[in-house]
């Protein structure tokens, strides 16, 4: 410890960034925690040996926070190589542009904890100064979710919620206020004295022990029939999803995936496509609720899928990304539309400049798509209420809490374009958090995979591998009652912020710096 200690103060910038780089193997799916409490243990250190300079302590956190960001969205990179002869120039700046302006939040935290220092005349000793960086560090995290569209993306959070057996709080204090406590309990190890670094391993067994009880309650009876669900991944290329002479073989592969399923799960009441599942504007003309009507044996079962649509507004076309629901019949019930699209991906920001000066996003859709409003809800008599989260909305807690409380969540999405990489294993460990803080099943339909089935409490039920065409049944769980963070949101966060920093504050009269 103290040649890691002696190594750390003589290359404070270097190890900042080299624990920045290797923080990501402690999310999901390495889920190394040990490399995360060494991580933060060590750079919180640091920042309370440079508190009294901010250009050191901006520096410190910018550089932790570009390491982690540029290793832990390196498959970013990857849709920029699927239409390779148009978006290939741009890849050297998105993988390290987008890091070093989220590594900005890190690096502001980091200031506010040098500012606090100087307000104060520096009365915090160590331990005090311990908790109000985590305290910081979680609040400049919060802003990173929502500022500029939010990218809630590796959390500290991952480093308990990757694990089912840490991850159940997330339920009461949301993934904000999981990731806080996960904070905390590095940052005292730090500390000198005994009684506090020992209170960091008795704050991880406690959410430990929670989740086990949680996770070993008995299960809530199912209310009326139950419904089995048919989730379809039907594996398309990617890079060849979208051309027109290829269009029908994609259609006719789907519905033969989807016919095999049923086969061999004639009891289906709903079938899961994936996001925009196929390459056309399936809502215009009757074509394809005529091959819907042809290729489901039962007119009751319901298809929900994702699609592109259109419509004229003020004598302009404008695109959707959207979820719909249709019936066997070949009638389509409902449809909602994505309210929290992509950046670069699905729209530009300031489009029209951007586009006049040659740029555009990965879909190509001149003017980009439109956002729809939040909080859809599917529902019919015999069907229980659904929240559609398409694509990278599922990592967007207040998005499936807001509104009525549905009875299951359902994920469309396509992280084809990251092929084979971490990414769509990132992604499904995020999504697993809405089940566990919402309290409710998730059901998830990806192109190429990873698509799976949560229980309420975020158990796997099943799940098909990354880059495997097939299907998935299963009978949708039972949700459970609303927890605390299903029901007052992210007040559960602040207040546990504010009981935090108030008891910073008593131990700041406690000690004096030594």
């Amino acid at each position: 410890m103290q040649r890691w200690r002696q190594l750390s103060l003589r290359h404070p910038y270097f190890m900042a960034l080299a624990l920045g780089c290797i923080l990501p193997l402690a999310y999901a799916p390495v889920n190394l925690l040990p490399i995360f409490y060494l991580s933060f243990a060590t750079v919180f250190y640091l920042a309370f040996v440079h508190r009294q300079s901010l250009k050191q302590l901006f520096l410190l956190g910018w550089l932790f926070g570009f390491g982690q960001f540029f290793t832990g969205l390196y498959w970013l990179g990857e849709a920029f190589l699927v239409d390779a002869e148009t978006f290939l120039w741009l890849l050297p700046f998105a993988v390290t542009l987008l890091p070093a302006g989220l590594a900005l939040f890190s690096g502001a935290a980091f200031i506010l904890f040098g500012l606090s220092f100087r307000a104060l005349n520096a009365r915090f000793s160590r331990l005090p100064s311990l908790l109000w960086l985590a305290l910081l560090w979680a609040l400049a995290e919060y802003c990173r979710s929502v500022l500029l569209t939010g990218l809630p993306w590796n959390l500290p959070t991952m480093a308990w919620g990757s694990w089912l057996y840490l991850a159940q709080p997330a339920n009461v204090v949301g993934v904000h206020g999981l990731g806080l406590l996960a904070l905390i309990s590095a940052a005292v190890l730090v500390s000198r004295q005994n009684w506090a670094r020992v209170s960091g391993v008795v704050l991880l067994v406690a959410s430990f022990a929670y989740s086990a009880v949680v996770l070993n309650r008995e299960a809530p009876p199912m209310d009326g029939e139950a419904m089995q669900v048919l989730i379809v991944q039907p594996n398309l290329d990617q890079g060849e999803k979208w051309q027109l002479d290829k269009r029908q073989a994609h259609i006719d592969k789907i519905f033969k995936i989807t016919r095999s399923g049923l086969d061999a799960a004639p009891q289906t009441r709903i079938i899961i496509w994936p996001e925009t599942a196929i390459p056309a504007l399936i809502d215009e003309g009757n074509w394809f609720g005529e091959a819907l009507r042809r290729q489901l044996k039962s007119q009751s079962t319901y298809l929900l899928t994702g699609a592109q649509r259109r419509q004229l507004q003020g004598g302009k076309t404008e695109f959707y990304n959207s979820a719909m629901l249709w019936r066997g019949d070949g009638r389509l019930i409902q449809r909602g539309d994505k309210h929290h699209l992509v950046p670069f991906g699905e729209y530009l920001p300031m489009q029209a400049w951007l586009e006049s000066i040659g740029l555009q996003q990965f879909t190509k859709l001149r003017g980009g798509y439109r956002a729809g409003p939040a909080a859809a809800r599917f529902s019919q008599d015999d069907l229980p209420t659904l929240a559609p989260l398409i694509c990278y909305e599922a990592i967007f807690p207040l998005l499936g809490a807001q509104h009525q409380r549905p009875a299951w969540l359902a994920n469309l999405t396509n992280d084809g374009w990251f092929g084979k990489s971490l990414g769509p294993h990132q992604h499904l460990a995020h999504v697993r958090l809405r089940a566990i803080e919402q309290g409710l099943p998730l059901i998830r339909s990806a192109n190429t995979g990873v698509s799976a089935a949560f229980d309420a409490r975020g158990q796997l039920l099943a799940a098909l591998p990354l880059g495997q065409a097939g299907t998935l049944s299963v009978t949708l769980p039972p949700p459970l009652p609303a927890g605390l963070y299903a029901q007052i949101g992210d007040a559960g966060f602040f207040t546990l912020w504010l009981l935090l920093m108030s008891l910073m504050a008593v131990l700041s009269r406690w000690h004096r710096i030594k």
